[in-house]
Order: C-alpha cells, then structure tokens, then sequence
C-alpha cells in the first residue's frame, strides 16, 4: 500500500514536452477551443448590448494560459462551423471586451495592493520610530503593545514584499497576456 503512496507521489510530469508537441509552434502558443456555435462562448446571462462570455469558456481559457510558460504569446485557435464576417467579428469584440474588464479589474487590484503595501511601511516606519522614542518612559506592559503593532505592520510588509507581490505580478501578466491575445478562426471539415 505505501509503495504505491511514493509511486503516485514520485510520478513526474511531462508538461513542457507535452505543450511543445502539442500546443506550442514557431514560438507561439495555440489554445484549441471547440465551439458549435457563438451561444457556447456567450454567458446565457448577458444582454445583447452587454455581452459577456460564458463562465465555462473562461475557466477553460484560464486553465489553459496558466499551463503555458510566460514567454509565448498566445493565439485562441476556435475550431467549429464557417462562421460569417460579422460573427467573426462579434466573437473578437465580446473577446477584446471580456479581456478588457478583466486586465482593468487586475490593475485596480495590483494598485489598492501598491497603496496598502505604502500604508504598512509607512506603519512599520512610524511604530518602530514610536517604539524607539517612547521605550524609555513607559512601562512593560504597555509597551508590548506597541511591539505588536509594529510586529503586525513588519509581518504585513514582509509577506508582501516575499510572496504577495509576485503572485500580483503573476496575475498582471495573465491579464495581459490575455489581454493581448489573437484569434484564429478554423472551419471543421464534415
């Protein structure tokens, strides 16, 4: 029974071989995507002036960018009937669209994450100082309490500053990488 516990656990992916063979050519990423017709990508809640996509799709399309290394652009590649120029264009449109809030939305993030991150130094900055000038006059007990603002401050700072902060940049450069994604149309064969 453990012998098959370490096997699971010592299996090794193949990702980067397997993206290369199958996704991966000239450098560019291509993100299969199978759709019948353009209701599968359309979320069945939005209105014709507001369209948005369907929350399926766009779990699809995450899953799949976040499996593909940074450094190659990507292109949607949809696969299904003949579509018409102007359905094609819709597509492109509700897709530039949907990219468009969800880059807007990650840098509202990325900027309230800059200004907090201002506010703990400038707490860390300030109780520290506060700690220093007052350690002499006040007694024991009341002093630790200043020890735990500053602490509370210095932790906030230092998870930000060793792994918040990339998982913030991660997710800007997904949205953008998204953001700056093409599509490509191919018609299926019958």
């Amino acid at each position: 029974m453990n012998n098959k516990r370490e096997e699971f656990y010592y299996k090794k992916s193949y990702l980067k071989q397997r993206l290369q063979k199958d996704v991966i050519k000239d450098g560019i990423a291509y993100i299969p995507c199978k759709i019948d017709s353009i209701d599968d990508m359309i979320s069945r809640f939005s209105i014709e002036e507001c369209e948005s996509l369907d929350g399926e799709f766009v779990d699809y399309l995450l899953n799949f960018v976040d499996c593909i290394p940074d450094q190659y652009p990507a292109v949607l590649e949809i696969h299904g009937p003949k579509f018409t120029e102007a359905q094609q264009e819709r597509i492109k449109k509700l897709f530039e669209d949907e990219a468009d809030y969800m880059l807007g939305k990650t840098e509202a993030e990325n900027n309230h994450h800059k200004r907090v991150f201002w506010l703990m130094v400038l707490g860390t900055v300030a109780s520290g100082v506060l700690l220093a000038a007052i350690k002499h006059f006040v007694d024991e007990i009341p002093l630790e309490f200043f020890y735990v603002i500053f602490w509370l401050f210095a932790d906030s700072l230092v998870r930000y500053l060793f792994i918040e902060h990339f998982d913030y940049k991660g997710d800007k450069i997904r949205a953008g990488r998204i953001a700056s994604m093409k599509i490509e149309f191919m018609e299926d064969q019958p």
